[in-house]
């Protein structure tokens, strides 16, 4: 991508021109954003040349047809649709995709969420931003709702790269057909973890039968094809590396996991991953031993009303549940990059609430986690991260009954850990800090309570 991945400039325009004919994977559109939003659309990475490659026509795109069948070895059930689309309708078409998915203001302060969690630094402009972005970079993507095949007019991409990336919006095709990409989570807004998690099995199988494509038709083998598209991949500093990473992860880990199901099962392991596929990042992350031996199911993790608590005015605006993935990029980016997948390991639930009332916002994020000692190393972690974040030091902060209190110029935040759970509540002021986790903790001993009742009750 021009706008976010730069070049070097020593390549040669051969070199370029190769790296060009491999970028095939493409990139979620918007990656968190838009993945979204419109979920089944498609990037693909471009490099500027100084020629227009020639577009497809209805013959080529039906001759590919018969190529994906041959790779993904499946057949497909209907006719396709294919459509093109103007540079500027392009750009209508992704706004459209925001508003109908998100409405006014629900993914606004989604992002603000984040920005005060601290995965992002501003989420001023952002969406603008991406969508103004990607959209230049777009050459084809697939809708499922419609069953039709988008090509974007006049790509000045070179007829490789409109082949392989044509291939991948095929596979999707395959895949929607078969196995009914509606019916898997990956437009979940409130629970990216799993949505991202879905994604990635969606991407690894397209990816895969994309480089076994590239390796029998253009004669790369799979770690030519890996070493390429890494290296054609150098966000710059526009794109948030909480996109960056999460990019990475829907193909890259994606890829993994499914090159481990083909390993063990051929393409068949792959079509029955579709009716159960990995429920979390975690699960794509650690696939060996959380989802192909034994399955980690996520716990659920809810959170109280809180509004009767904040008063008038208050309304929550966001909540999301962000999973293995969102909680390693929140720590690399605030501690030490190495060291940063320990505290994120063993997650095992999250869920995140954000209340806003004009420009205060109090956020609430509530996890839990495999042991007693995978909550302590999360919670020391997220002590550092919330200094950093209040711009203060270890002289602000005391421990009392209700947890670890940090306070800052302008916010306060409280971190109650409770065996393999942990609460953190950042608000305006230390006031409401306590009554909202009062509030959250209350209506724990009260659950807990009835849950003895219940159980005295069933004996």
């Amino acid at each position: 991508m021009r706008s976010f991945f730069k070049r070097e400039a020593s390549r040669t325009r051969r070199e370029r021109r190769t790296l060009n004919s491999l970028c095939v994977i493409g990139i979620a559109l918007l990656v968190l954003v838009l993945t979204h939003a419109a979920p089944l659309t498609r990037t693909a990475c471009a490099t500027e040349v100084p020629e227009k490659a020639p577009g497809s026509g209805l013959l080529e795109l039906t001759e590919r047809e018969a190529e994906a069948e041959a790779v993904r070895e499946l057949k497909f059930k209907e006719a396709l649709t294919y459509k093109p689309l103007k540079a500027d309708e392009l750009v209508r078409f992704l706004e459209n995709e925001i508003r109908e998915q998100y409405g006014k203001d629900q993914l606004q302060n989604l992002l603000l969420a984040y920005e005060k969690l601290g995965l992002i630094k501003s989420a001023d402009g952002l969406v603008e931003l991406l969508v103004q972005a990607y959209a230049s970079e777009i050459m084809a993507f697939y809708d499922h709702r419609t069953d039709t095949v988008h090509m974007i007019e006049d790509p000045t991409l070179p007829r490789a790269l409109q082949q392989v990336t044509e291939l991948h919006e095929l596979i999707h095709a395959l895949q929607d057909q078969h196995f009914d990409l509606g019916t898997l989570p990956i437009e979940d807004v409130h629970h990216t973890d799993r949505a991202n998690a879905a994604m990635a099995l969606v991407e690894g199988d397209a990816t895969l039968a994309t480089f076994q494509y590239a390796a029998e038709h253009m004669r790369f083998s799979f770690g030519d094809s890996m070493r390429i598209v890494s290296r054609a991949f150098q966000p710059g500093p526009a794109a948030p590396y909480l996109f960056r990473r999460e990019m990475s992860f829907i193909y890259f880990d994606g890829l993994e996991l499914a090159r481990a199901l083909h390993t063990k099962g051929g393409w068949a392991a792959l079509n029955k991953a579709f009716a159960d596929p990995p429920a979390s990042t975690e699960q794509v992350l650690h696939y060996k031993h959380k989802y192909l031996d034994e399955r980690d199911a996520p716990t659920p993790v809810e959170l109280p009303d809180c509004t009767p608590i904040l008063g008038e005015g208050w309304t929550r605006v966001a909540e999301d549940v962000l999973g293995e993935l969102y909680t390693q990029v929140l720590f690399r980016q605030h501690l030490s990059f190495l060291r940063a997948g320990k505290p994120s390991r063993g997650w095992d639930g999250d869920r995140l609430h954000l209340y806003r009332a004009g420009d205060e916002t109090v956020l609430i994020w509530r996890t839990v986690w495999d042991t007693e000692k995978d909550a302590e190393e999360f919670a020391e972690a997220y002590r550092k991260v919330l200094l950093r974040k209040f711009r203060t030091s270890d002289k602000n902060v005391t421990q009392d009954p209700l947890g670890l209190v940090v306070q800052g110029e302008t916010a306060t935040a409280i971190l109650h850990t409770s065996e393999c759970d942990v609460l953190t509540v950042e608000a305006p002021s230390e006031t409401i800090a306590r009554a909202v986790t009062e509030h959250i903790r209350a209506g724990d001993a009260n659950t807990e309570h009835q849950t003895a009742e219940e159980a005295l009750e069933a004996q």
